[in-house]
């Protein structure tokens, strides 16, 4: 591995001769004047880059223009790949960096152009705002949820009791459970999704710190900092939507369906 992190020090730690191989090799051949147009960068700058790379093996001044050798495009592709997943990590952060273990199985390529929400002290209930919404939209709904607020419990409640075909299946811890059973304000809404043959709530034995849920075709994942929503991604990612799946599943095959009484 000594060698391997060597290698990618040569190669980043320098912006321009990383872009300088990812330019070759996208536009090979290229000759320098053109390398320097595209990097922005001085005709010493280049030359500079050009000579390191060539000693190091990664490319070659041929007739028609400079070239990767199979060895620089071998890298290039790594690299491109690599900077690709972090940039994504970094888009993510709020996210990955609060992420439990459950949810640190969701394949990072998912995320990839879905929808972060941060939440703020301007607007700390962005969160759940957006799950209701997703929510209120969707026919099919598998969710893992970290607690019971009473605006979901609410907004399922006049659904069933609306009459609309829906189909829910729902995780909450067994403390979560508890809570919708002991607050009054909870109480009647609670009764109404437990009884209905729409809705199956299912209590799981351990805590529940993340929300992951598939309303119709659209898979979102929520992450909590200090107890509060903090950071949530949504996608209609098919990748998403089976990894999310997979979690759910999970979660439910260890949880105990509630009934009324």
């Amino acid at each position: 591995m000594g060698r391997a992190v060597a290698e990618l020090r040569f190669v980043t730690q320098s912006e321009n001769r990383a872009q300088a191989i990812d330019i070759v090799a996208k536009n090979a051949p290229i000759e320098r004047r053109e390398l320097e147009t595209r990097l922005d960068a001085s005709h010493r700058t280049v030359v500079r880059i050009v000579n390191s790379l060539d000693d190091r093996g990664y490319l070659r001044d041929a007739e028609d223009g400079l070239r990767l050798t199979p060895f620089g495009a071998h890298i290039a592709d790594r690299l491109d790949t690599a900077l690709g997943a972090t940039e994504t990590a970094l888009d993510f952060e709020p996210l990955l960096r609060n992420a439990p273990p459950a949810v640190r199985e969701i394949p990072l390529a998912s995320l990839d152009g879905a929808e972060l929400l941060v939440a703020s002290d301007a607007d700390p209930f962005s969160i759940l705002d957006r799950i209701l919404s997703l929510r209120a939209e969707a026919t099919r709904i598998r969710e893992v949820a970290p607690g019971v607020q009473k605006e979901s419990i609410d907004q399922l409640a006049a659904r069933v009791q609306g009459g609309e075909d829906v189909d829910v299946e729902a995780v909450i811890s067994q403390h979560a459970s508890e809570m919708a059973e002991a607050r009054v304000d909870y109480r009647d809404g609670h009764t109404t999704t437990v009884e209905s043959d729409a809705v199956d709530i299912y209590v799981h034995p351990g805590s529940i710190t993340f929300f992951a849920g598939i309303m119709d075709e659209t898979a979102a994942v929520g992450v909590s900092r200090d107890g509060q929503p903090h950071a949530l991604a949504v996608s209609d990612d098919s990748d998403l939507r089976a990894a999310v799946e997979s979690v759910y599943r999970r979660y439910r095959d260890e949880a105990t369906l509630k009934t009324a009484g």
